[in-house]
């Protein structure tokens, strides 16, 4: 084999490796989770207890598919850390939905969880959750697809930023545990 034919194959080899080795390196260091600054967030928890974290699951009312699970993790992940304070809301996705329909879909999960509906109150407000990557549907034939995402969005107890988490996790909420102690 030719001399230069050898060393284009060994720089190829190191440049694969290189990309895989940096790959990996990413994989590793990165976390499952975006951590977002929260404008609105001490305005509108003002009212929910300094001590609690806050978890938003957006989701649609009527939902039959992925809310039940998604509410379902929510019960469980109360369950696993159970010093600890939180205050759970259904951030209500659809603006046409009457308060009756709500809470007869809400009365099934507080039963065994404290959740509350959360109702954006202005476009700042909208537009803050769909930056954090919430389904906000604005015409009927979205809603009736019945197409959301599963994440949830965690509020710290100071209220500076969100954290969007693709799933409920217990290695991402001791993550962000570690991180905000560090703080």
């Amino acid at each position: 084999m030719a001399p230069k034919k050898w060393i284009q194959r060994l720089l190829w080899v190191f440049v694969v490796f290189l990309f895989l080795g940096l790959s990996s390196l990413l994989h590793f260091f990165s976390s499952s989770y975006r951590k977002i600054p929260c404008e609105i967030c001490e305005i509108q928890f003002r009212t929910v207890p300094k001590s609690n974290w806050i978890i938003i699951y957006p989701g649609l009312v009527g939902c039959g598919k992925k809310c039940p699970m998604a509410l379902g993790n929510l019960r469980q992940f109360q369950l696993r850390f159970p010093n600890s304070n939180f205050s759970f809301y259904f951030l209500v996705t659809d603006p046409k939905e009457t308060e009756e329909d709500i809470r007869n879909y809400l009365a099934y999960y507080q039963t065994s969880l404290a959740i509350q509906a959360l109702r954006p109150k202005s476009m700042e407000e909208v537009r803050f959750y769909r930056r954090l990557g919430a389904y906000l549907p604005e015409h009927p034939v979205l809603k009736q697809k019945d197409e959301h995402g599963t994440q949830f969005f965690l509020i710290p107890p100071n209220r500076k930023v969100v954290y969007a988490l693709p799933k409920l996790g217990e290695n991402d909420w001791i993550q962000i545990q570690k991180e905000m102690s560090k703080e």
